[in-house]
């Protein structure tokens, strides 16, 4: 069970009540040590409140614990918040105009997403990213923040201002990356050590970027500095998803805001806390082309592991459908067929002095009877090899081979090499279909009367060439009605993790390779 699968709601029994307790302590933990964090490193506290993610953080506690939960999370990191606000100078005034804010502010986002998602938001398309950004980002933020206004300065509508850019701030970027780390970050340990590294050399490059970009001398940078950071978004958004342009943008959050506060880079002459609003709108910008396209990006991913179920879903139908179809030939078709030829070989004998036409007659019926019977079972044996199911790879496919060759007269040389006799009926039937497809090409188009089909195995991989010296075809113009044998052949090797290669010149002939893992 993953972390993403852990959220519970009140009509069902929470699966881990430990669970619970440690987001609740969490939760409240970081309600108070991040603003005591920002006061070690910041003398003047107060500056820092346009970046504050108090309630971004508070909301995501929420979503993960059920709802007879909340009023104690809520009422003990309000405290918390509280004693922060209290310890860094904010006025009780200014503290009492907050809580009620925030309150608000988070029953809306948490109530909205709960309502809308099942379980942890995923912002993996357009309209969960819609969803989230309408409660999260603009309804809670712009509804609080004509509380919290009261509390932050003299003008009222800069106030507001602030408070609404502040916390629309902490839901595009504090949420989404913790609800990334959450769904997607336990299946990061599960990839592979090269992505793992490619991440890490992202991450790195980002910062060095971000801090060459944010602390730069304020009398020799420039804007177009700013653009540097676009291919690292770009990466992140197109390589890692969610788990990276919501890190990335934590990153760039950061340092940018950390720059700014020591008068240092392309906001230097901004005091965060009187005029934070360049820095603020910087920064949803820079998020919100770029989740978008993460989204998108998402979307596509998704259509496409759905439409691979699909198609594998297909291939298994189509596999039963052949199965049925032999076994009904098999059983049904041929044996009626044997009875009727026996039939007539006994009324052959019965008529005894018949005149010799006659007789003629039913030897030539009961040799197209005879072949329809072997064409049968020909046919039955295309649809569904019992001697690879019973006897394996290498004899079903040198069995299916000579069948075609006598059948189609068309030379087939089989060779193989080191074939394991324990290969899984997936991969086994795989390699089948492509041998079938490829000598059918063969027959259908290349001309030839010679095929060559070599199966082999090495390093734990099975490799598979059918090939011919026909008069081949120029790859990449397609003819009318083509390309379904090739499709299949490429969708059966891509859904068991396989790789499919063909090569082909006018007149010189065609060559399929294919490999799978012999597993």
């Amino acid at each position: 069970m993953t972390i993403a699968r852990k959220c519970c709601s009140d009509s069902s029994p929470c699966p881990d009540s430990r669970w619970t307790w440690l987001v609740v302590c969490i939760t409240i933990g970081a309600s108070y040590l991040v603003p005591a964090l920002v006061r070690l490193a910041e003398p003047n506290p107060q500056t820092v409140w346009p970046v504050w993610p108090g309630c971004a953080i508070l909301t995501t506690g929420l979503l993960l614990v059920r709802m007879r939960v909340w009023p104690v999370l809520m009422l003990t990191c309000f405290a918390a918040f509280a004693a922060s606000d209290l310890q860094a100078g904010v006025s009780v005034k200014s503290v009492a105009w907050f809580v009620p804010g925030n309150t608000l502010e988070i029953v809306i986002a948490a109530l909205g997403l709960r309502y809308c998602f099942d379980g942890v938001p995923r912002l993996n398309n357009l309209s969960a990213l819609a969803k989230y950004s309408f409660f999260a980002i603009l309804l809670a933020p712009f509804t609080s923040a004509f509380l919290s206004a009261h509390g932050i300065g003299p003008d009222y509508w800069i106030s507001w201002r602030i408070a609404f850019l502040s916390e629309a701030l902490a839901f595009a970027t504090i949420t989404p990356v913790l609800l990334s780390w959450i769904n997607e970050g336990p299946a990061l340990a599960q990839t592979s050590a090269v992505f793992q590294l490619e991440g890490m050399i992202l991450i790195t490059g980002l910062v060095i970027v971000t801090y060459v970009t944010f602390t730069y001398p304020v009398n020799h940078s420039s804007p177009a500095l700013l653009y540097s950071l676009v291919p690292f978004f770009l990466w992140s958004a197109l390589r890692f998803g969610w788990l990276g342009v919501t890190t990335s943008m934590i990153i760039v959050s950061f340092l940018s805001s950390w720059a700014a506060l020591r008068g240092r880079g392309p906001f230097s002459e901004l005091i965060p806390f009187t005029n934070p609003l360049a820095l603020q709108l910087f920064l949803i910008s820079a998020a919100t082309p770029f989740m978008i396209l993460t989204a998108v990006v998402e979307d596509r991913k998704l259509a496409g592991e759905e439409l691979a179920r699909l198609s594998g879903r297909l291939i298994e139908a189509q596999e039963e459908e052949r199965k049925r179809i032999a076994r009904d030939v098999h059983d049904d078709y041929s044996q009626r067929l044997a009875m009727l030829a026996i039939d007539i070989e006994e009324l052959e004998e019965k008529v005894g002095d018949t005149s010799q036409e006659t007789k003629q007659q039913l030897d030539v019926l009961y040799e197209r009877i005879s072949e329809l019977g072997a064409d049968l079972h020909s046919l039955s044996h295309q649809l569904h090899s019992s001697t690879l199911e019973t006897l394996g790879l290498v004899a079903g496919t040198k069995a299916f081979c000579e069948e075609f060759a006598e059948t189609e007269h068309v030379q087939v040389d089989f060779t193989h090499e080191n074939v394991p006799r324990n290969i899984s009926g997936d991969v086994a039937l795989c390699l089948f279909r492509i041998v079938q497809e490829g000598l059918r090409n063969i027959k259908k188009h290349s001309s030839a009367n010679k095929a060559n089909v070599r199966l082999e195995c090495s390093g734990g991989n099975l490799h598979l060439t059918v090939s011919d010296q026909g008069k081949g075809f120029e790859l990449g113009i397609r003819t009318e009605g083509g390309g379904i044998g090739v499709w299949s052949m490429q969708e059966r090797l891509r859904l068991l993790g396989g790789r499919f290669r063909i090569q082909s010149y006018p007149m010189q002939g065609t060559r399929i390779d294919a490999w799978l893992p012999s597993r």
